[in-house]
């Protein structure tokens, strides 16, 4: 596998960096566990990363490098070469839209679709409303006059994605890499199954109980034009039966390198900093990986870049 020392400043600067707790941190084994692709709505790309002893870590979420320069964003869905796309079991619910909570910086909602591929989902749970059929949280901070969003969660599956605040020029700016944060299961596609999930919706706090065993919890620590900041803990999380089972994973898509959520892994090793291809990439142990793109793509050219940093084996 070519590993290729990355020199790029700007990169050497943002991952490079040693957390304060540096001490403390620990290697996850990051796997990639993708597959080719000539369809842009399929989630291809697929990694892990285990260790049995990680209890917190954090997850960036970064615009790409070339947003500043950005003069069109495509974020339409491009179906092309995807006759072969699995179709999902269909469920029916009856449609709504809930405010879940709302203050004068936070609002959180909470939608039910008419058709989802599980039978049920998560109980969700934020001040007096207790509900198991919602498929959609999403959260949203008030920046001058409206509410613009920038996590959501999807608790029928367990999937998260995040991005950062939109620039004016691009206020639907788009969604990308997806991520899961617990046991990962196999049920027609990689989930989390997750039983409970408690908001607080002051504090921006997700409190997870997971259904295999095991319980986590995600906490917004920055939402802003230049990032969000994701800070995560774990605990009890169950063993697999015949290997290690991973704690958290991504799901993102790979066509072309201009044609992709993510297209690149950037990982920190003794050595220095290492890119490839994701794609290319086997595995690795790290402390700090990335998954973002330097080329414009065709789609969801404004995504953002994904990072899991600061692997530690106790939660503060």
């Amino acid at each position: 596998m070519r590993r290729t020392l990355l020199l790029t400043a700007a990169l050497a600067g943002l991952l490079s960096a040693a957390p304060a707790f540096a001490d403390d941190l620990v290697r996850a084994r990051v796997d990639n566990l993708s597959h080719p692709t000539k369809c842009a709505e399929f989630d291809n790309v697929y990694f892990t990363l285990t260790n049995p002893g990680v209890r917190a870590f954090r997850i960036e979420v970064t615009p790409p490098v070339y947003l500043a320069d950005l003069k069109t964003d495509d974020t339409a869905p491009n179906f092309d070469h995807c006759e072969a796309m699995k179709d999902d079991p269909k469920f029916k619910f009856e449609p709504k839209k809930l405010t879940l909570y709302e203050d004068a910086d936070t609002r959180i909602l909470g939608f039910t679709h008419e058709v989802s591929w599980r039978a049920r989902g998560a109980e969700v749970v934020i001040g007096d409303v207790d509900e198991r059929d919602i498929h959609l949280v999403q959260v949203q901070k008030k920046v001058g006059d409206t509410f613009q969003e920038y996590l959501v969660v999807y608790p029928f599956d367990g999937y998260w994605r995040a991005k950062p605040i939109p620039p004016e020029r691009f206020p639907e700016a788009a969604y990308g890499t997806s991520f899961l944060l617990g046991p990962i299961e196999e049920q027609h596609r990689p989930i989390v199954d997750i039983d409970r999930i408690e908001i607080d919706g002051k504090n921006l706090v997700f409190k997870l109980k997971f259904a295999r065993g095991g319980t986590g919890e995600l906490k917004v620590e920055k939402a802003e034009r230049d990032g969000v900041g994701l800070a995560v803990k774990l605990d009890g999380l169950p063993a697999a039966s015949d290997k290690q089972a991973p704690f958290a994973g991504i799901r993102s898509m790979f066509v072309t390198p201009d044609n992709a959520d993510t297209a690149r892994v950037v990982w920190r090793m003794d050595g220095g900093l290492f890119t490839e291809n994701v794609m290319d990439f086997k595995s690795t142990s790290t402390d700090d990986v990335r998954f973002d793109r330097v080329e414009l793509s065709k789609h969801n050219t404004s995504a953002p870049d994904v990072s899991f940093r600061g692997f530690r084996g106790a939660a503060e």
